[in-house]
């Protein structure tokens, strides 16, 4: 069970356990959401559980639906207007962060490269999952923008919902792998243009390789 602290506020805590359980498939999409059960499992009062589930909804990890809240159920159309916004944001961030980052940067970035390319030879894919994760926070924690980090941190969260529970089970050839190494060799040229196609490129093909995922859950 997770702990909650006295020095930080009692609701931000929740909404990130909550967020959490929600983006591990612990909480499932189209689970109902129940205060009083919350609070006795995080032994918290009911004010800092409902506050927190206002800031769930407010960023679409909840919804309201017969009278209560449910994690947002999400269906492919979901998924493919999140990874078009992502395409819109993200290479833009990742443009501006080019001339910020520095050599200590490109070493982190080269070990995600480098340890996603290991678990994906060893079938580790929830691994695999993580270092890609950190590979593009990486990129944006660069780019000088904070109310831009803001909507990609969203985005990249609701992408990552998008895909629990029948997308989690599917993954993308080595290629996306190379697709990475293609935008760090553009870092490292300090190519600003090369690195938003290279990027926008990459979260294309995501795009594309769930769209034939889900053709072949749906035939």
């Amino acid at each position: 069970m997770s702990s909650i602290v006295k020095s930080t506020p009692y609701h931000l805590q929740v909404y990130d356990i909550i967020k959490q359980k929600i983006l591990s498939g612990e909480l499932q999409r189209g689970e109902r959401i129940y205060e009083n059960k919350l609070s006795q499992m995080l032994g918290v009062s009911r004010s800092p559980i409902r506050e927190a589930l206002r800031m769930l909804e407010q960023d679409e990890f909840l919804v309201f639906h017969d009278s209560g809240l449910i994690v947002n159920p999400m269906d492919f159309k979901d998924m493919e207007e999140i990874y078009q916004c992502r395409m819109a944001v993200e290479p833009f961030a990742a443009k501006l962060a080019v001339g910020a980052i520095n050599q200590e940067r490109i070493s982190e970035l080269q070990k995600c490269v480098d340890k996603a390319r290991e678990y994906h030879a060893k079938k580790q894919f929830d691994k695999v999952i993580e270092a890609n994760t950190s590979f593009h926070s990486l990129i944006v924690a660069d780019c000088g923008n904070n109310r831009l980090k803001g909507i990609i941190e969203k985005i990249s969260s609701l992408a990552i919902l998008s895909r629990v529970s029948e997308f989690q089970c599917y993954h993308r050839d080595e290629i996306y792998l190379e697709e990475h190494q293609a935008v760090l060799d553009a870092i490292k040229e300090k190519n600003e243009d090369l690195v938003e196609n290279r990027l926008r490129n990459h979260i294309n093909n995501d795009l594309k390789f769930f769209k034939l995922v889900h053709n072949k859950i749906s035939d």
